[in-house]
């Protein structure tokens, strides 16, 4: 399975803990966001049950969201490149 896994976690040290623990499994899409490409549910209950032992649930958050299929596409300035240029 396919899990995309976001977080927000105050303290630093367990951040980088929690960022080593994502990136066994898959690799950073953004700051706080991880795509985890292949996963079985043993491994997401396990890495589950780590990141749980080590954030604290009154000031962080971790979200795990299990996907089908990412689709790849060429992003997009908002604005046209005549309002960018000076």
């Amino acid at each position: 399975m396919k899990y995309v896994v976001a977080y927000d976690i105050s303290e630093t040290p367990v951040r980088v803990k929690v960022s080593r623990l994502l990136s066994r499994y898959g690799f950073r899409i953004q700051l706080s966001v991880f795509y985890l490409p292949d996963i079985s549910e043993a491994e997401v209950d396990a890495l589950y049950r780590n990141i749980k032992k080590l954030v604290n649930p009154r000031t962080d958050r971790v979200f795990f969201y299990p996907i089908q299929q990412v689709d790849i596409f060429e992003g997009y300035p908002f604005e046209s490149p005549e309002v960018l240029l000076l």
